[in-house]
C-alpha cells in the first residue's frame, strides 16, 4: 500500500515538474509569434553625429546593411539599399528653427562605411536666430521598437547625445532663446536604462536563449542560478568592451549567439534520449568542422579558429551529463560562458553611439541595469505564468513531448541564425 502511494506521489510529481517545464514554454512559443517581424531583424538600431554651426547643420547617419533591408519591401522590391536609405532619410529627416522647416542644401550623398553599415550624409541649410529642432521619423514606422541614437556638437560645445524612440521622434536643440549657450544634458541616465530595457525585450535572440534555458527548469533555484550565471557573464563582456578593453568582432559575436540558442534547445532534447548527448556532440562537432573547411577553401563563413574552436567546445561538453538532472547542474557554467558572449553583443550598442567619455559610467551603468531590469520581467513573466497553468492544471497529463518540440523550434531558430550570420561574417 505504501509502495503504491508512494509511486502516485511520485507520478504526480513528475506531471507537475512535467507542466512546471512545459508551460513557461508555452508561454514563450505565443510570444515569439508575437514578435514575429524580430524574427528577421534581431534588433533596430541606428546612429547619427549632427554639426551644427551658426544657420547650417551636418548629419551623418550610420545603420547595418540588414537593418536597411526593412525598406525594401516598402519600396515595392527594389534591392540598391544605399539608394533607398537616401530616399528614405531625404523625406523622413528634417530640422526646423523655430517652426519654419529648412531647407535641404543639396541631396543626401553616401559615405564610405565599414563592411555590413551604410552612411549617409544629410546637409541643411536654416535661416539665422531661434532654435533648432530635429525631427526624425525614420524607421520608426517599419519597427516601434527602432531606437536612434544621435551625437549633436553645436559650434564648438561639448558633444550631448539625443534618443530619438516611437514616442519621442522630434528633439529642440539648446540656443539663444534658452537664455544660455550651454547645451543640453542630453541622454540621461534613465534614458540609458529605457534604452537597456528597450534592447533586450526587442532582441528576439536573447529572449529566445533565456526561453531555451527555462525550458529545462523544475525549481525557482534553478533558475536563479540561470540567470545569476547568464548576468555575471554579459555584465563581464559588456563592461571591458565598452571601456576599450576587448574588440569584440561584431558578425562572429551575432553568429555565436545563435548558436549558443540551438546548443541549449538541442540540449534540452538530447538528455531525454539515452546516449543523446554524445550523438549530439559528434553531430555538432562534425558539421562546425565543415563550417571551417568551407571558410579555408572558399574563405566564406567565420574563422576557421572559431569554428574548430566551437567543435572542441561541443565535443568535450556535451558527454559530460548523462540526464536531465546533470545537464541543470552543468547550466550555470554554460550560461556563464554564454552570457561573456551576449555581453559583447549587448555592448555593441553602446559602441556604436559613440559614447564621450565623460558619460561613459553613466550611459554604461544605465544601460546594464536596464538589461537586468528587462531581463528579469521576461523571466518572472514567463515564470509566474507557467505557475499559474501548474496551478490549475496540475492533475493534467504533461507529455516530454511538448517541451521536446518547442525546443525543437527554438534549436532551428538558433541554427538559422547561426548559418546566416556565420556566412555573412
Amino acid at each position: 500500500m505504501s509502495s503504491r502511494v508512494a509511486r502516485g506521489r511520485r507520478d504526480a510529481w513528475g506531471r507537475l515538474s512535467g507542466l512546471q517545464r512545459t508551460a513557461p514554454a508555452a508561454v514563450a512559443a505565443a510570444l515569439l509569434l508575437v514578435a514575429g517581424p524580430a524574427l528577421a531583424h534581431v534588433r533596430s538600431q541606428s546612429f547619427s553625429t549632427w554639426d551644427v554651426r551658426g544657420g547650417d547643420a551636418t548629419a551623418v547617419f550610420q545603420v547595418s546593411a540588414v537593418e536597411a533591408t526593412r525598406l525594401i519591401a516598402a519600396a515595392g522590391g527594389a534591392t540598391d539599399l544605399g539608394a533607398l536609405l537616401r530616399a528614405h532619410l531625404s523625406t523622413h529627416v528634417s530640422v526646423h528653427r523655430d517652426g519654419a522647416p529648412c531647407t535641404p542644401a543639396g541631396p543626401p550623398r553616401s559615405l564610405a562605411a565599414r563592411t555590413g553599415a551604410l552612411r549617409v550624409e544629410l546637409l541643411f541649410a536654416c535661416a539665422p536666430g531661434g532654435r533648432l529642432a530635429i525631427a526624425n521619423q525614420a524607421f520608426f514606422d517599419l519597427a516601434p521598437s527602432h531606437v536612434h541614437t544621435a551625437r549633436v556638437r553645436i559650434d564648438d560645445e561639448p558633444v550631448f547625445e539625443l534618443l530619438f524612440t516611437d514616442p519621442h521622434r522630434e528633439h529642440v536643440l539648446p540656443g539663444p532663446a534658452a537664455g544660455s549657450a550651454a547645451p543640453a544634458r542630453g541622454a540621461r541616465f534613465a534614458d540609458y536604462v529605457g534604452l537597456g530595457v528597450e534592447h533586450i525585450a526587442a532582441g528576439a535572440d536573447h529572449v529566445a536563449f533565456l526561453l531555451a534555458l527555462l525550458l529545462l527548469c523544475r525549481r525557482l533555484r534553478d533558475v536563479t542560478f540561470l540567470v545569476t550565471g547568464f548576468t555575471l557573464g554579459h555584465s563581464a563582456t559588456l563592461t571591458l568592451a565598452v571601456l576599450g578593453f576587448v574588440r569584440p568582432d561584431v558578425a562572429v559575436v551575432e553568429a555565436l549567439i545563435g548558436f549558443s540558442i540551438a546548443l541549449v534547445a538541442a540540449e534540452n532534447v538530447a538528455v531525454h534520449v539515452r546516449g543523446g548527448r554524445r550523438g549530439l556532440a559528434a553531430a555538432a562537432a562534425t558539421f562546425l568542422v565543415v563550417l571551417a573547411l568551407v571558410r579555408i577553401a572558399f574563405g566564406v563563413g567565420l574563422p576557421a579558429t572559431t569554428s574548430i574552436g566551437l567543435a572542441l567546445f561541443v565535443a568535450a561538453y556535451l558527454p559530460l551529463a548523462a540526464s536531465a538532472d546533470e545537464a541543470l547542474r552543468l547550466r550555470p557554467l554554460v550560461t556563464f560562458l554564454f552570457g561573456l558572449v551576449h555581453g559583447l553583443g549587448f555592448a555593441n550598442v553602446l559602441l556604436e553611439v559613440g559614447l564621450p567619455a565623460n558619460r561613459l559610467a553613466v550611459a554604461l551603468f544605465g544601460f546594464n541595469l536596464g538589461v537586468e531590469i528587462g531581463q528579469l520581467a521576461i523571466v518572472a513573466t514567463l515564470w509566474l505564468a507557467g505557475y499559474a497553468i501548474v496551478r490549475r492544471l496540475a492533475g493534467a497529463r504533461a507529455p516530454t513531448l511538448a517541451l521536446d518540440a518547442l525546443s525543437a523550434v527554438l534549436c532551428a531558430l538558433g541554427l538559422f541564425w547561426f548559418v546566416q550570420r556565420a556566412l555573412a561574417a
